[in-house]
């Protein structure tokens, strides 16, 4: 070789040191029989954090977690199995603050002075990596939920659906064949207002016409005709989807409530037959919450009492209770909220209207007790006896006059009827009397003693009265 052959391979090597020493790509050399590094750049120095010095006298097993040793070592094998070829792996790293790295390997063998080195081209893949994961959990996450959206609206008790503007079907969730008896193939393509009661399409209809300036409108109650021929009571909430690519319509979620409307019917008409017993009865409700003290005034105390309940008064009853009767009625109400012995209270007494007048009342209440026996609640009946007690009243003045004419009328009759009968009996034993005359007095004397049982009965029937 020459001097200017000499020189040139000089300038080579000098250009090939400077390419590996400054490329801004992490690079080394590695022994493969001794897996000491040989060689390596800035830019690994620089990712690794450690001085040249440190990493030429470490091995790649020191740069590698204690797990994936192993999977090193076959790597290696392999690359000495291979020439001239380039070998992409992933692979973990630790840096000198023991911070784990994740790593693309490209990897080639090359021969010198009889050892089998390897050169390799490091790329952090940390954030790649993350970002990776992160994609995959977005991806396993969308997944998830699509199939949980699925199991919901395919398996779920409610009725999910796509509809466009004028009501027709695009979509309709399975449970549509359990929830109403008919195949969601059934629907498609048809107009939901062909099932919904006539009464109700016009109100549905104005309802869904809001979507256009709205997002989302609840649509009351609607009869929907079943796949057996029966109205069913929907409850709809609509919700407009027209502007999503993916969606295109308008997407309602509806509940099958005929069962709750029926109960509510059927409440609504036993409240109603309660107000008119109440009302027949010309009674009042109120139930105290005792613990809490706390009175809810039923709407007898407006009707029957002509209290305003729109404004709560929680001593309405205690407040206009007659003053003469007050005490003593305080005193009974206390006595049996300490008596545990008392489950139920009679009580009858004046109480005053709203307009003043006086009503004589009858209170009975119901204690509902704790285990310890103390009184928590009473639920109380308020009836209004002001005209049975006046009738009544009248009744026993009218029995009181009626005895009194039956007695002073018989002993006055009585004491006539006496001296007739003992005139008679006088008479009876007259010689001068014809036998006719004796017979008149015999009859007169038997009309005396019938008329005498009458005037005791009638005496003894008004003692009894």
């Amino acid at each position: 070789m020459n001097i200017n052959s000499a020189g040139y391979m000089e300038d080579l090597q000098n250009i090939y040191k400077n390419l590996f020493q400054f490329n801004p790509q992490p690079l080394w050399t590695l022994n493969t029989e001794t897996f000491k590094f040989v060689d390596v750049n800035e830019a690994a120095l620089h990712l690794y954090g450690y001085s040249r010095e440190d990493f030429l006298e470490m091995t790649i097993q020191d740069i590698t977690p204690q797990e994936d040793l192993p999977e090193l070592e076959e790597a290696i094998k392999n690359l000495k199995k291979t020439s001239n070829s380039i070998i992409v792996n992933r692979s973990r790293h630790l840096t000198k603050q023991r911070n784990l790295i994740n790593v693309e390997l490209k990897s080639s063998a090359y021969e010198s002075n009889g050892v089998i080195n390897e050169f390799v081209a490091v790329t952090d893949i940390t954030e790649q990596i993350k970002i990776e994961i992160a994609f995959e959990m977005a991806q396993r996450e969308l997944i998830r939920r699509e199939q949980r959206y699925k199991a919901l609206v395919q398996g779920g008790s409610d009725l999910t659906a796509i509809i466009d503007l004028n009501g027709i079907y695009k979509f309709v969730s399975e449970s549509c064949g359990p929830l109403l008896g008919i195949e969601p193939a059934q629907l498609m393509g048809k107009t939901a207002f062909d099932y919904i009661h006539p009464e109700d399409a016009e109100r549905v209809a104005q309802t869904l016409s809001k979507l256009i300036d709205m997002k989302r409108v609840m649509i009351d109650p609607f009869r929907f005709r079943d796949g057996y021929g029966q109205w069913r009571w929907i409850s709809t909430a609509a919700t407009n989807l027209l502007d999503d690519p993916v969606i295109s319509g308008i997407v309602t979620n509806s509940k099958d409530i005929t069962d709750v409307i029926n109960v509510n019917n059927e409440l609504r008409l036993s409240n109603e037959r309660y107000k008119l017993v109440l009302k027949a009865a010309d009674e009042a409700i109120c139930d105290w919450d005792i613990a809490n003290d706390h009175v809810d005034w039923g709407i007898g105390f407006q009707e029957i009492f002509g209290y305003d309940l729109s404004v709560y008064n929680n001593n309405l009853w205690s407040e206009n209770i007659y003053p003469d009767d007050k005490e003593a009625v305080l005193q009974e109400m206390k006595e049996t909220l300490e008596d545990p012995s008392i489950p139920i209270l009679y009580s009858e007494y004046r109480f005053f209207k709203a307009n003043k007048e006086v009503a004589i009342i009858q209170y009975r209440g119901i204690f509902l007790r704790n285990e310890e026996g103390k009184a928590i609640r009473a639920v109380g009946a308020f009836r209004d006896i002001t005209a049975q007690k006046h009738s009544l009243n009248k009744i026993q003045m009218q029995n009181k006059q009626l005895k009194e004419i039956a007695w002073t009328q018989s002993h006055k009759v009585r004491d006539s009827l006496t001296r007739i009968m003992g005139l008679v009996e006088l008479l009876k034993d007259e010689e001068f009397l014809t036998d006719g005359q004796k017979q008149l007095v015999n009859y007169l004397c038997i009309s005396a003693e019938d008329l005498d049982l009458g005037v005791r009965e009638i005496v003894k029937n008004a003692e009894r009265s």
